[in-house]
């Protein structure tokens, strides 16, 4: 039996959003639900680099719902953004659509759980696979291209009136809240705290503060050296009701929020001196010592 070139991708997931644009040539197809202005500028800016943006086919399918447009989850301005920058863009709206599946030529395809989002590229836990084996990039290709024939084209100036009619709907909407009683806006925001509260207790409960970190600075480590700053912004990305900037938290007597980088490099100072992880002064970076299937660096 032949076996495929198949590699698994665990977060960070940005190095295979890299890799997916790296490998587009002639023709991409992005497949999301969800799709946002950050990831879209970071492949518009490389596809310019390269002098190919008038001759590249693109073709995106998302769920341009009202529920997603007015939340945001799909950014029309992303999408009008892609058209206005790829003379030979298609953007096709499928209702109901949840596959996240990125295809660059007949050369890479990625399958996975990440969305074309600032969160699913760069922030999430996620998870995928990417091929670069031709039959089965084609196969893949050929599936998703029998998805949007489901869906419809959605031309430039039927983006910029969805767009039109999204700001009056979000319009309608802050004016409703702004006319909610303000004691009663008071008491969400208190029950929505409590209920943070109770999801912290149930994060931490027999665990302390240093044994989730350490962990997690492990976690990071198992994938290549950071050096400290990259390696702080990945724990508050992964744990960001940990790593509170806005205030200062206490759960069942431990503190959160405003101490949470000094936290973090108590758990370094613990895993250096334990001889879990090492820091190379010539270059700046932390690495890991060992591999990623040693046990949890803290028990309690």
């Amino acid at each position: 039996m032949r076996l495929l070139a198949i590699q698994p991708i665990a977060s960070p997931f940005g190095h295979a959003f890299d890799s997916f644009i790296d490998a587009v040539d002639n023709d991409c197809l992005i497949c999301s639900p969800y799709i946002t202005m950050g990831p879209v500028k970071r492949l518009i800016k490389t596809i310019e680099q390269r002098a190919i943006q008038d001759s590249l086919r693109a073709q995106v399918v998302t769920d341009m719902s009202a529920g997603n447009l007015v939340s945001g989850s799909t950014d029309l301005n992303a999408l009008l953004f892609i058209a206005e920058h790829l003379s030979r863009a298609t953007i096709v709206h499928l209702p109901r659509v949840h596959a996240k599946v990125y295809v660059s030529g007949r050369s890479l395809a990625i399958v996975a759980s990440a969305n074309f989002t600032d969160g699913g590229m760069y922030q999430n836990l996620e998870y995928g696979l990417s091929t670069s084996d031709p039959a089965l990039v084609r196969s893949i290709r050929r599936d998703l291209e029998e998805y949007a024939a489901l869906g419809a084209q959605v031309p430039y100036p039927e983006l910029l009136a969805i767009r039109d009619r999204v700001e009056s709907v979000r319009g309608a909407i802050r004016e409703e809240e702004r006319s909610i009683d303000r004691k009663l806006h008071r008491l969400s925001q208190d029950l929505f705290r409590r209920a943070e509260d109770e999801l912290l207790k149930v994060r931490v409960k027999g665990r302390t503060v240093n044994a989730i970190f350490s962990d997690t600075i492990r976690f990071l480590l198992a994938r290549g050296p950071m050096r400290t700053v990259d390696l702080h912004r990945q724990v508050q990305r992964l744990h960001p009701d940990l790593c509170d900037d806005t205030t200062d938290r206490v759960i069942n007597g431990e503190h959160f929020g405003k101490l949470w980088k000094h936290q973090v490099r108590n758990a370094q100072s613990h895993l250096k001196r334990v001889g879990m992880i090492a820091y190379d002064p010539t270059q700046r970076t932390w690495t890991l010592r060992g591999g990623p299937e040693m046990p949890s660096a803290v028990s309690s």
